[in-house]
């Protein structure tokens, strides 16, 4: 079993963010999937994760964990999974695929897909520094990366308020045009 590990994660990224931490790796992974199991189920504005646009659009992602050279979505079947593999271990670095879908709400109820945007993240933790790697692989990309990186940090810092532990610290943010 390779939990949390793509085997084929791509050299070439797109952008990275460093952030500090203070409590233990094993809490912070648990979170981590936490959030993203709960974003799996949850739908946002389009103007809550990027201000700038003010479309009218509906949000909701889907979020899988690697499992070397495959991803499982995080359903709750693999949620308990994770949580307790990283209970007993502590992972160096966990891998997710995931896909922001995008929708148009008419005529009261009906949803419009749009385009989705697909993309593959990284987190690397080590010594209190936690270093964010996020490729986006392809789709429309209406929510940019600085946005994407800054809507995550909000979510896993909410969860970590929520079981009274102390938010992630930007350091720095840089896109990479790697190509």
């Amino acid at each position: 079993m390779l939990l949390g590990h793509y085997e084929n994660f791509p050299k070439n990224i797109h952008s990275i963010a460093l952030f500090q931490y203070q409590d233990s790796e094993k809490s912070l992974q648990q979170a981590i999937f936490c959030v993203f199991h709960r974003l799996n189920h949850e739908t946002f504005d389009l103007d809550v994760i990027t201000p700038y646009l003010k479309q009218k659009t509906k949000v909701g992602f889907e979020f899988g964990v690697a499992d070397g050279f495959d991803f499982n979505f995080l359903d709750q079947n693999e949620l308990d999974l994770c949580l307790r593999y990283v209970a007993e271990k502590e992972l160096q670095t966990l891998d997710f695929f995931f896909a922001i879908r995008y929708h148009i709400v008419r005529n009261g109820n009906k949803r419009v897909p749009l385009n989705f945007d697909y993309h593959v993240l990284r987190f690397t933790f080590q010594e209190s520094g936690l270093k964010l790697q996020i490729r986006h692989e392809r789709g429309t990309q209406h929510v940019m990366l600085d946005d994407l990186t800054d809507f995550i940090a909000k979510q896993i810092n909410a969860e970590l308020s929520r079981r009274q532990l102390t938010p992630l610290i930007l350091g720095d943010f840089k896109k990479v045009c790697w190509k």
